[in-house]
């Protein structure tokens, strides 16, 4: 029995000539791909790491610049509450203490004047002394007088003042208006004229007087 031999594979045709430079191209495609792939698995990796419990760096970069930014706000929030040591109020306490109210009350002058260290006043001294008539006005004499604005009551700090800088040694003042004025013995008085008549003579004063004041 003759064996069977088959017949011989045709011979494959040559590749075709690739052109010049193709071979280079394929490569760096090839690299490209490998790079955006290299890329992409680095990125998926970084932004998979705080989901496994491990925290990214960029995230901790953020951390510690938030965190930065919290401290160096609040320092000076608590510098700026520090120097007045009452919670940042700056008011102070007046220079000058008022002293409690001496007399208050009303007097009535005809061509009289009053001590009014005394309490209550008592006619005898030039402390207020409303001498005379200037038309419907009291003319006040033997004292420096101090005219207050029209319409306002001072206490006791502004009539010190007024006495000290407006003094007048005479001074006509209408029925409604006030004088400052210092006595005798260096207390503050606030006189108001009430009223003045001169076919009368009779003039109507509040008087408040101070305390002394200690220095």
């Amino acid at each position: 029995m003759s064996s069977f031999t088959p017949p011989p594979h045709p011979p494959r045709p040559p590749r075709p000539p690739q052109p010049p430079g193709a071979s280079h191209k394929w490569q760096t495609f090839a690299a490209l791909i490998s790079a955006g792939v290299g890329a992409l698995t680095f990125a998926v990796g970084f932004i998979g790491l705080p989901a496994a419990g491990v925290p990214s760096p960029a995230a901790a970069r953020e951390t510690a610049t938030v965190t930065a930014t919290v401290t160096t706000s609040a320092g000076p929030a608590v510098q700026s509450a520090e120097p007045g040591g009452s919670g940042g109020d700056d008011s102070t306490p007046s220079d000058v203490e008022s002293p409690e109210v001496q007399w208050i009350g009303p007097l009535l002058s005809q061509q009289q004047g009053f001590d009014l260290d005394l309490v209550p006043p008592a006619v005898g001294d030039d402390d207020i002394d409303p001498w005379g008539f200037d038309g419907q006005k009291a003319t006040l004499i033997y004292n420096n007088y101090a005219l207050v604005p029209e319409g306002e009551e001072p206490d006791f700090s502004e009539c010190k003042l007024l006495a000290t800088t407006k003094p007048q040694p005479q001074l006509s003042v209408a029925a409604g208006r006030s004088v400052c004025l210092f006595t005798d013995e260096g207390r503050v008085a606030v006189v108001r004229v009430d009223s003045a008549n001169p076919e009368t003579e009779i003039v109507n004063l509040t008087v408040k007087v101070w305390e002394k004041a200690t220095t």
